[in-house]
């Protein structure tokens, strides 16, 4: 029979269906049925593709610059990962987008520009200098070839030479920042009544009518959001270690492969005395600066003790309450010229005058400490964490893809997960889409929780990472929609709410009074002393004012400046509730010769800093105006 059904299989209609799928192939290919239509990419920019890869190590770099810059205080669940995320490709677009406008105009680098700057990365380099096998390595332990760095580098420079170019043009006239000082140190001076909210607040009983009328009419302010319990494995690489065995082999091996990485740097201990000199300061200044260092290096020379002359004349407070002594310090730590001048001197040398962009200085080499290959007992304890760590982390990703594909094979339940890497199946606490405790803090998972896929289609989510070789696994155990929160529940609240309006609206209408009597012409000090109230004189305020409402100086300084015979009276709500009757007097703007040159330096930096950054952000836009850029869903 199944002969039979072969030989029919194979007659007219048999041959038919082959001859359609050999035309089908033909006019299609067979890549149309093989190919993923998925997109590959996390953005286009005019068809120039922006992979996940690039993203997740955009996104990488982001969050550990932010740990490095953050320190012990960088706490992971603080961080929206999905904003991070954003930002990192939103950097990688602009990038992208400079990138093509520079190749557009031309702009290339040289295979030497880009040698040179390569080397200089300190990274890879041992003892100072640049190392092909360091250089390999470094990129291997970051996945990466030479290949992929230098094109990545290439590109880099590229896009470098036009935001140079946009941001060289950035200046600010000599005009400018004396306006600008004028205004920021400027002073004014003024009487201020303020009538205080706060004591009303005892005499306001709102009827339950008005309780009733708030509440409904501000409904939306008391929701009780919407809910979830949930229940999660999590597969944390802390409790992957202590079965990890490492043999005094492995570690030899390391040792070996590693001695020339291990060899600390030669240090210098060197002594200094600073002559302090801004960086634009005049010929005249940098002369008689010269002169003065020039007058101690003599002394120096001529017997007398350099840390008394440190103490006396350096301008470098840190080091000179210590005969300048700098401690011991590798190449690279200090400033170029200071660097390469310490570097080839002799222990006991005196240097002649160095210029930084600190000013002048004397160096004196105390010291030497050459460099050496750390002995193996010196070296294996952290070499033993060095590879019981990469077990930890080899062990922690094949359990994360075993973990990702389990959840993903049995979506109804985490049990198959637990079961299959010995993880316990925990529950929550209530969580809301804002936050909750425990893993309710991330807002990864919350994300995560309140995806529809986890929320409305009771699946398992996707491993969340909420931190260095932590993920976690959740689903929704318990869930209690949005909804109006009873009056009865929140009824202080709204009491609350009430007394505080009717004591603002009570210490404006207040305030109404005194204005009018003002306009009237009855004087601040007597109407502050039959109202019972404070009277404040200042004279000459700047823009902080300690002692003061911020809040209240930020608008004093908003006001009109007043004519030669006619303060300026306003009334100012604050947000607190208070009400506050003001008199301005007098604006006084500062004098832009009083302006120390340390002062105009930081002013001009700051307004340069800013313009550059307008005509970057200026240029982009208008280049992504013109772009046509495409960002995959799952990377919005």
């Amino acid at each position: 029979m199944l002969q039979a059904m072969r030989d029919r299989a194979m007659g007219v209609l048999g041959w038919i269906i082959i001859g359609l799928i050999i035309v089908t192939f033909a006019l299609f290919g067979l890549g149309s049925y093989l190919q993923d239509h998925s997109r590959v990419y996390a953005a286009k920019v005019n068809d120039v593709e922006i992979t996940p890869r690039e993203l997740q190590m955009a996104y990488q770099n982001q969050r550990a610059s932010m740990a490095q810059m953050l320190g012990d205080s960088f706490d992971p669940a603080m961080i929206d990962e999905q904003a991070l995320k954003k930002q990192a490709l939103e950097s990688l677009i602009r990038r992208q987008l400079i990138l093509q406008a520079a190749t557009a105009d031309g702009m290339a680098v040289s295979d030497q520009l880009l040698a040179a700057r390569i080397h200089a990365i300190s990274a890879f380099q041992t003892d100072g200098e640049f190392t092909q096998d360091r250089y390999e390595n470094v990129l291997r332990r970051q996945g990466q070839t030479p290949a992929e760095f230098e094109h990545e580098t290439r590109k880099l420079l590229t896009a470098e030479q036009l935001i140079n170019g946009v941001s060289g043009t950035a200046f600010v006239t000599d005009a400018e920042i004396n306006r600008a000082y004028s205004l920021q140190e400027q002073t004014r001076s003024f009487d201020y009544i303020t009538i205080p909210a706060e004591p009303l607040k005892a005499g306001i009983e709102p009827s339950d009518a008005e309780i009733e009328a708030y509440y409904q009419q501000h409904k939306d302010a008391f929701v009780t959001p919407q809910r979830v319990r949930l229940s999660y494995v999590r597969l944390n690489a802390d409790a992957l270690g202590k079965d990890i065995e490492v043999s005094d082999k492995a570690v030899k091996e390391l040792y070996e492969q590693k001695k020339a990485s291990l060899k600390t740097k030669e240090q210098r201990r060197a002594s200094h005395i600073l002559f302090q000199l801004a960086p634009d300061a005049d010929e005249a200044t940098v002369e008689k600066t010269r002169a003065q260092a020039e007058k101690v290096l003599q002394q120096i020379r001529d017997g007398a003790d350099f840390g008394k002359l440190a103490k006396e004349y350096s301008a470098d407070p840190g080091s000179a309450k210590k005969g300048g002594d700098l401690g011991y310090f590798p190449t690279g730590t200090m400033v170029p010229a200071f660097d390469k001048t310490v570097f080839a001197m002799k222990v006991g040398d005196v240097s002649d005058l160095v210029r930084t962009q600190f000013g002048f200085h004397i160096i004196k080499l105390s010291d030497i400490r050459a460099g050496k290959i750390p002995a193996f007992a010196e070296a294996r304890d952290q070499l033993v964490k060095e590879i019981r760590q990469r077990g930890v982390d080899d062990l922690y990703y094949d359990q994360l893809e075993q973990l990702t594909d389990t959840a993903y094979e049995h979506p109804e339940s985490l049990q198959a997960a637990a079961d299959a890497l010995g993880l316990e199946i925990k529950v929550t606490d209530w969580i809301t889409p804002a936050g909750g405790e425990g893993i309710g803090k991330y807002p990864d998972v919350r994300d995560a929780a309140f995806s529809e896929d986890v929320l409305e289609a009771g699946n398992n989510s996707a491993p969340v990472e909420v931190g260095s070789n932590d993920a976690i696994v959740v689903r929704v155990k318990d869930r209690e929609a949005a909804h109006p929160t009873p009056l009865d529940e929140v009824k202080d609240k709204v009491v609350a709410a009430l007394k505080q309006q009717k004591a603002a609206q009570a210490t404006e209408e207040k305030g109404s009074e005194l204005l009018q009597k003002l306009a009237d012409g009855e004087s601040m000090k007597s109407l502050a002393g039959a109202a019972g109230l404070t009277l404040t004189s200042v004279d000459a305020a700047g823009r902080d004012a300690p002692g003061h409402n911020p809040e209240l100086i930020r608008d004093i300084f908003r006001l009109p400046r007043p004519d030669a015979d006619k303060p300026v009276t306003k009334g100012l709500a604050l947000a607190n509730g208070d009400y506050a009757v003001v008199r301005l007097k007098a604006v006084n703007d500062a004098d832009p010769a009083t302006m120390t040159e340390a002062q105009r330096t930081q002013l001009k930096r700051a307004f340069e800093n800013v313009r550059r950054s307008l005509a970057l952000s200026t240029l982009v836009d208008s280049l992504r105006r013109q772009a046509k850029v495409e960002i995959a869903r799952d990377s919005e």
